[in-house]
C-alpha cells in the first residue's frame, strides 16, 4: 500500500512539472546566426533603423509564445543584430518562482548546465557558461533574500565584436 501512494505522489509530480513547464514558443529558433528573414517565420519582424549596422529588438515572451504562457510571465527578450543577422540574444526573467530560463537553456538550446545543489541549498547566486557551435551562452540566476533575478545570454562569438565596437563608438561619442 505504501509503495502504490509513493507511486501515486510521485507521477503527480512528475505530471504537475511538466504541465508548469509546457509551452510553445519556438525559442531553440532564436539563436545567432539565424537572419531577420528566417524569424519572420515564427513571427518575430525585426525591422527598424537603417541608420546604422547595429540594430536592437525588445520582445516579450508572449509576442512570441503561441497559447498558454503561464509561468513565462516577466521574461523579457532582447535581440541584437548586426545587419541582417542575429548575433546576440538576452532573456531576463524578473521574478522568477522557478529557474524558467534555466529549463529554457537545457529543454529548448539542448545546453547541458548541472546546477550547483551546494549553491542551491545555500541559497547562493548561480552563474554557468558554455560555449557550443561558435556561440556562448551564460547563465545566472542572482539571489538577494527573496528576491531572485534570471539571465540567459547567447552571444556569436565570432560577431559579438562588432556590436562591442558600436558600443565603444557610443561612448566615445558621449
Amino acid at each position: 500500500m505504501k509503495k502504490k501512494n509513493f507511486i501515486i505522489v510521485f507521477l503527480f509530480f512528475i505530471s504537475f512539472q511538466s504541465e508548469a513547464l509546457a509551452y510553445d514558443c519556438n525559442f531553440e529558433k532564436i539563436k545567432p546566426g539565424v537572419t531577420k528573414k528566417e524569424l519572420e517565420k515564427i513571427n518575430i519582424f525585426a525591422y527598424g533603423p537603417t541608420t546604422s549596422d547595429i540594430f536592437t529588438k525588445p520582445l516579450f515572451v508572449e509576442e512570441i509564445c503561441n497559447g498558454d504562457t503561464e509561468g513565462l510571465h516577466n521574461i523579457n527578450v532582447m535581440l541584437v543584430f548586426y545587419k541582417d543577422k542575429l548575433i546576440k540574444v538576452n532573456y531576463i526573467h524578473q521574478i522568477p518562482e522557478i529557474p524558467i530560463l534555466f529549463q529554457i537553456a537545457k529543454n529548448d538550446y539542448k545546453i547541458n548546465f548541472e546546477r550547483n545543489k551546494a549553491s542551491i541549498e545555500k541559497k547562493q547566486s548561480e552563474f554557468y557558461s558554455t560555449t557550443v557551435n561558435g556561440n556562448s551562452y551564460f547563465y545566472v540566476l542572482l539571489k538577494e533574500g527573496n528576491r531572485q533575478e534570471e539571465y540567459l545570454e547567447i552571444v556569436s562569438d565570432k560577431d559579438i565584436s562588432k556590436f562591442e565596437e558600436f558600443l565603444l563608438k557610443i561612448e566615445e561619442a558621449q
